[in-house]
């Protein structure tokens, strides 16, 4: 065979090997930065809570990590965006608690937030504190409840909003003290906090980061935490269940979601990186010095939790008698 014929076969042998080989396994996930929608304006909790786990997920993975804010109707509006976004891990929902009460919060939601999306990881939990007026004359939560039961009239609570974490606290606190209590709305914290510590209303169910500086600055008076074991924001202060409630346990928690039918393995990778992350004592530092106590755990246990959670307040909500907004 002369060398044209050699070189011929030659060529079409390898034509043959490369028509027949094998495609290239596709890149591992991810590839390209990933967007993190927070569906509150930036500054708020739920922005610190995402910034912070944001940043270490952008050095873990060597890309960018975009904090996306679309702030509106409750979290609605940006939990909605997350809903109709390509199901491939690059677009999440970090969101809190509310995102799983909303039902029975909202008319006409566009989603379902429990079938809509696949929950990832819980991130961090933020305890409330029972905070009172100065001019309430009680220091221990038992004091409280004998006075609430022997006061002329219902003492009164505040919150930042109808259906806000410190609404249904308040809401649960009734309903297992069987005290007849009367609730004040505000559009927001500030001013609520404002009343309280004014003496305007008796009591609210805060945030810690929130009112943790007045109680320190004897602006308030702190009776207590919701969660079901104290918490590392203040650790001298009970729980409610210590001091006699069992069973009280009311946080605000955040986690993340990615939308329905994203794939198992991407599932299972943002999970391992979100608690690498986590982790992390700098990290956990950051959130304790935010309000927050950093979680964690399977992707699994983060599922039975949303659905419990979400069972949970569905009834505190329907045995508070509180309608749907619109």
């Amino acid at each position: 065979m002369n060398k044209t014929k050699i070189a011929a076969a030659f060529m079409l042998g390898a034509c043959a090997i490369a028509w027949t080989a094998p495609a290239p396994a596709a890149e591992a996930y991810p590839n390209k930065s990933i967007t993190m929608i927070v569906p509150f304006p930036a500054g708020g909790p739920t922005d610190i809570v995402a910034r912070i786990v944001g940043h270490k997920l952008s050095e873990e993975l060597g890309r960018t990590v975009v904090i996306d804010n679309k702030p509106g109707a409750s979290s609605v509006i940006g939990a909605g965006e997350v809903s109709r976004a390509p199901a491939d891990g690059y677009t999440l929902l970090l969101n809190y608690s509310g995102h799983v009460i909303n039902p029975y919060l909202k008319d006409n939601l566009p989603f379902d937030p429990l079938n809509d999306f696949v929950p990832i990881v819980g991130l961090a939990s933020t305890p409330q504190i029972l905070v009172v007026s100065p001019k309430v004359k009680a220091d221990s939560f038992e004091q409280l409840i004998e006075l609430a039961r022997t006061a002329e009239r219902p003492m009164t609570f505040a919150s930042s909003s109808i259906g806000a974490p410190g609404h249904l606290a308040g809401e649960l606190f009734a309903q297992l003290s069987g005290l007849s209590l009367m609730h004040v709305p505000y559009r927001g914290s500030a001013p609520a906090l404002t009343d309280l510590i004014g003496g305007q209303v008796d009591m609210m169910f805060d945030s810690a980061p929130s009112s943790i500086g007045f109680v320190r600055s004897g602006k308030l008076k702190a009776l207590g935490v919701t969660s079901s074991s104290r918490s590392d924001v203040a650790p001298e202060l009970p729980t409610l269940d210590e001091s006699g409630m069992k069973g009280f346990a009311v946080t605000t928690w955040y986690g993340v979601w990615a939308p329905a039918n994203t794939p198992a393995d991407v599932v299972s990778r943002l999970n391992t990186l979100f608690n690498k992350v986590l982790g992390d004592p700098d990290v956990r530092e950051k959130l304790l010095q935010a309000g927050a106590d950093p979680l964690g755990g399977s992707q699994e246990d983060f599922t039975a939790f949303c659905n419990s959670e979400s069972e949970r307040y569905g009834a505190i909500v329907k045995a508070a008698g509180i309608q749907p907004q619109s």
